[in-house]
């Protein structure tokens, strides 16, 4: 295959050129190229890796209702998302090395990308044999004792890297103890219970075992930006679209369909987390594509579960920044190919250059469009961005050497997708 025509971006920069492919691996990257087989013209347009997307939540077993491996893979290629890493909080939960390769083997035979799995962490772990996962997440916000601090330290000891959700328990069941007679209906409720505060506190709890301990530590979806001053050459960090794009004013005006953990912050809060960005503080934009069914959504701020589905829509989104002025093409590569790749180790992937897979993304910067969550792939049709209008769309999306979507067409089908870690 040869994709021709191309403004290729990278990190570094933007450049002219093509892309020769053989098999499902770059071999070379440069002007005047010439190769036998598929011929794609980009037509002068932008291409970039495919999006490495580290936070993602599936639901399939049990939930599979609100999510599966074939509908969240195909949100994902549709969306610009080649690659994702799951998260193991399914039900039942991926923290053992039975459920691992029970879930591995699920999604060799559904997902329509490659993808990876995130270990969780139990005390078991530590008996296991080694094996090759992208981290081990510990979700410090379902402790239900007061022994973050042991919990992190155990973690810490194991031969992985951590990523670690960063809530104090113990701060919100205190504010969980205050609220209990709050309105069902405010939804602020629920920024109060995860005040910013138990953030801050978690942040500089795993921040200081990082340091530590020398180990590599992972901050999933920070919202404050007095978070940042505990990271250290250890730690590495990630932000969402929807704490970067909405506020609290949207979760009080859209209830359940914006309520998510952690929660929306203030406007002034978002524009301190977007001068960090703009500064290089933050590593990753990640999705946290987190589905529910509509009716539960729908519940008080109590009963509605938390999470928004961002799948097919997070590339969009931050397209649309990049036409508005607020990042880079090269920010968007930085932020959401390279570095998840360097980060979780994922290889091949994140970059255009020689040897690496052939996963790209030809951008129509032009095409404008309305978020409309009935048209999602995802199993979720709501979303708390509906109705807002965005420039810069996915055209086509190759997967290790294949067309795998273009013009609103799917051209590989559930059990195109690899595992991308040592086999188990």
């Amino acid at each position: 295959m040869l994709i021709r025509n191309c403004r290729i971006v990278g990190s570094q920069g933007v450049r002219e050129g093509d892309i020769l492919v053989e098999g499902e691996k770059i071999v070379e990257v440069g002007r005047g190229l010439k190769g036998e087989g598929e011929v794609v013209d980009a037509g002068g347009r932008f291409v970039m890796p495919g999006v490495v997307d580290c936070h993602v939540h599936v639901r399939d077993w049990d939930e599979a209702e609100k999510e599966d491996f074939v509908s969240a893979s195909s949100a994902a290629v549709a969306g610009g998302v080649t690659t994702f890493l799951e998260m193991p909080n399914t039900k039942p939960a991926v923290d053992s090395l039975d459920m691992l390769k029970k879930r591995v083997k699920l999604g060799v035979e559904k997902s329509l990308v490659d993808f990876g799995i995130h270990l969780g962490y139990s005390p078991e772990i530590a008996e296991m044999q080694r094996i090759d996962v992208p981290s081990v997440k510990v979700y410090l916000d379902s402790l239900t004792g007061d022994d973050v601090e042991s919990v992190l330290e155990d973690a810490g000891r194991l031969p992985y890297p951590l990523t670690v959700h960063c809530e104090d328990p113990r701060i919100i069941r205190r504010n969980i103890e205050f609220a209990r007679d709050s309105d069902p209906e405010d939804f602020l409720v629920h920024a109060d219970i995860r005040e910013k505060l138990a953030e801050t506190s978690a942040v500089k709890i795993a921040a200081g075992l990082a340091k530590k301990t020398c180990k590599n530590v992972h901050l999933c979806h920070l919202t404050v930006p007095s978070s940042l001053r505990y990271l250290n050459n250890y730690t590495t960090c990630e932000v969402t679209p929807h704490h970067l794009l909405l506020s609290d004013v949207d979760l009080q005006s859209q209830k359940g369909f914006a309520k998510t953990n952690p929660p929306l912050r203030p406007r002034l809060n978002v524009h301190g987390l977007w001068k960090a960005v703009k500064a290089g503080r933050v590593d990753v934009i990640a999705s946290d594509h987190a589905p529910h069914g509509i009716e539960e959504k729908g519940g008080d701020v109590f009963s509605a579960p938390s999470g928004i589905p961002n799948l097919d829509v997070m590339l969009p989104l931050m397209l649309d920044v990049v036409n508005r002025g607020g990042l880079a093409l090269t920010d968007i590569v930085r932020m959401m190919c390279e570095n998840p790749s360097r980060i979780f180790n994922v290889p091949g992937k994140g970059f255009i250059q020689p040897g690496a897979d052939a996963d790209l993304v030809i951008l129509d910067m032009e095409r404008e469009t309305e978020v409309d969550p009935k048209q999602f792939y995802s199993k979720a049709k709501y979303s708390p961005f509906t109705g807002r209008k965005i420039q810069g769309a996915v055209d086509t999306v190759i997967l290790r050497g294949r067309v795998a979507f273009s013009e609103g067409d799917f051209n590989v089908r559930p059990g195109f997708g690899r595992y991308l870690y040592r086999q188990l």
